[in-house]
């Protein structure tokens, strides 16, 4: 296994994930040691750094796509210190020139390894925010996607059209709103 002992005081995001793909963490039949735990600390000093969506396709990598590796790394890295990093970074990736002058508050219902997270973005003015939680009083739509397809999306390896048309996105409520929202984030950051 990489010797991963120094990943958390590791400054650049890069060496990082190079770091940790580099690991065996996950090698099938094998069992945790204690030397995994610096494994879990790097996928943790990881998730608190992602600022863009190429960094998180970084990340997705190293679970080589399958849901259930994104599913080990989110329970990694803390799910609620994923997930509040992701939603800190919506507001940064909107781009409110694209949905003109409407507003209002989408419920995401995130289902995860450790059971169902509710977040919500505001969007007024043309600026979006996220934040932990269900919505204060009625949400314009709400959608519902497990983790690892959210990760996906906000990578932009997953398409919005995509994930509703397969049914890893569900909606309810303003359909025609709920249909807008994947194109007003950019994605194409590394």
């Amino acid at each position: 296994m990489a010797d991963l002992t120094d990943l958390r005081e590791a400054e650049d995001l890069q060496a990082l994930l190079d770091r940790l793909g580099g690991s065996d963490l996950r090698a099938p039949g094998r069992r945790m040691e204690p030397a995994d735990l610096a494994a879990v600390a790097a996928v943790a000093a990881v998730a608190e750094r992602i600022g863009t969506p190429g960094e998180l396709r970084r990340l997705l990598e190293v679970a080589d796509g399958e849901d259930g590796l994104i599913d080990d790394l989110l329970a990694g890295a803390g799910v609620d210190v994923m997930l509040d990093r992701v939603f800190a970074l919506m507001g940064t990736r909107f781009v409110g020139e694209r949905l003109g002058a409407e507003s209002g508050v989408v419920q995401w219902d995130v289902t995860t390894p450790a059971g169902v997270r509710s977040y919500h973005l505001t969007i007024a003015d043309g600026v979006a925010r996220g934040a932990a939680g269900p919505a204060v009083g009625a949400a314009r739509v709400t959608l519902t996607v497990a983790a690892y397809d959210l990760l996906r999306l906000c990578a932009g390896t997953l398409g919005g059209a995509t994930g509703f048309m397969t049914g890893k996105i569900k909606i309810k409520g303003d359909m025609m709103f709920g249909a807008k929202l994947p194109a007003v984030f950019d994605t194409s950051a590394d």
